[in-house]
């Protein structure tokens, strides 16, 4: 199941939001060693004061599984405004029919919930719920900027993406920028490389909605 909760109602959440701050600390910091900011048990920076939306993956059990955030390319975001060096020789992406996906984690203690092709369950479910958000509220397509590891995982869960220019390396990280159309076709076949049946958010919505409510 997914949850959709937006910055501007975080302090209604603090379970869901510690959880999440918690396990981005976890896989970022303590397991990847990127370059991140931590305040205490949490990783987190200033998109995060930026009304974006998280993205939350939850089991059976109501435990958080995974999570990601969502922006929008018309205001702050990393690939434009921290890692433009990935755009390579194209102009920054800024249009209110592309969001950028950031900070995607999964549990690293449920990595083994995988379908069938070991595609990890929770990994399809938050990119299935982006597409649903995507589908619902008219976008052309989702960025995000990822490291090369991830990116063949995507291309595992069926939705491969595009580069948008060549690797760089960032630190410690071969990263890259990928750039995925919107589409029933693409969301389609997430499901069927998951095994996912029927919709994923835990309530249809669009993105509009999801960040002013």
């Amino acid at each position: 199941m997914i949850r959709i909760i937006n910055g501007v109602n975080r302090k209604h959440h603090p379970i869901e939001i510690d959880a999440m701050h918690r396990l981005r600390k976890t896989v970022f910091h303590d397991l990847l060693g990127w370059d991140v900011s931590l305040h205490g048990d949490w990783e987190i920076d200033h998109y995060d004061q930026a009304n974006p939306l998280y993205v939350l993956s939850y089991g059976d059990s109501g435990r958080l599984r995974g999570a990601l955030r969502l922006l929008p390319t018309l205001g702050q975001n990393m690939l434009d405004d921290t890692f433009p060096v990935l755009l390579g020789d194209q102009s920054e992406i800024r249009s209110a029919a592309i969001w950028e996906s950031s900070r995607f984690c999964i549990d690293p203690q449920i990595s083994q919930d995988r379908a069938s092709n070991q595609v990890t369950i929770a990994a399809a479910e938050l990119m299935c719920g982006v597409g649903e958000l995507g589908l619902a509220s008219g976008l052309s397509q989702i960025v995000t900027v990822t490291d090369v590891f991830l990116e063949r995982m995507f291309k595992r869960m069926g939705c491969p993406g595009l580069r948008i220019a060549d690797p760089q390396r960032i630190g410690s990280v071969q990263a890259v920028a990928v750039a995925w159309d919107v589409t029933e076709a693409l969301l389609d076949r997430m499901k069927h490389v998951a095994s996912i049946a029927g919709n994923v958010l835990e309530q249809p919505m669009t993105l509009q909605t999801a960040r002013a409510a």
